[in-house]
């Protein structure tokens, strides 16, 4: 059996944590509509939209993952640099940009206030990490003896079990499970999911 790289496990740890969350997501039921008001209607599409810019956030970092997991089955540190550079550049730009979409548009009310807040350090916080891991990994030498020892050390920096601690918490939050079923990007992101599990279970 061939050695499972450090980094693709963590990649496929983060995968499996997700699938478990999102294949099936909770039922949502909709609010009464008898004393319905305009307002209440604009805070629930806030809702939806919120959510929905937090699926777009993370998407592309599924996507990242998915290219660090095909490294599994390679013995070549490149390679396995190579994967986690272009997660580390396409999910700190998202993230950046997720950050800032959500810093703009606010909480949806007064009760997800504390949770943006979290949201908004989540992306921001593995927005700067990963553009650490990015920079780290430009000034690596493939050809040094202990290059696969050092691509190791800096992998360790995108912090892929807290990012997957961090993502399983907020994939149950209830504030959040009208977007799941309501926001397209959320389609998307559950999509990808799905796409990434069932490669991970035909291997």
């Amino acid at each position: 059996m061939k050695h499972r790289p450090a980094l693709a496990c963590a990649a496929i740890g983060v995968v499996l944590a997700v699938s478990g969350c999102t294949t099936e997501p909770a039922p949502f039921t909709a609010a009464p509509t008898t004393s319905a008001t305009t307002s209440s209607s604009a805070a629930a599409a806030d809702t939806v939209t919120w959510g929905g810019t937090f699926c777009e956030g993370v998407t592309p970092a599924l996507t990242g993952l998915g290219e660090i997991i095909k490294t599994a089955g390679s013995s070549s540190p490149t390679a396995q640099m190579n994967a986690l550079a272009g997660h580390a550049t396409t999910s700190a730009t998202a993230m950046a940009d997720t950050t800032k979409k959500l810093e703009v548009a606010g909480a949806p009310d007064a009760k997800t206030k504390a949770l943006h807040e979290e949201l908004v350090a989540f992306f921001g916080d593995n927005a700067k990490a990963l553009t650490q891991v990015k920079e780290d990994l430009a000034k690596l030498n493939p050809t040094a003896p202990d290059f696969l020892q050092k691509v190791g050390v800096v992998a360790d920096r995108a912090q892929l079990d807290k990012f997957q601690q961090q993502l399983g918490k907020y994939l149950t939050e209830p504030a959040l499970q009208e977007s799941f079923t309501k926001a397209p990007q959320c389609t998307a992101m559950t999509a990808k999911v799905t796409e990434l599990g069932a490669d991970l279970l035909g291997k």
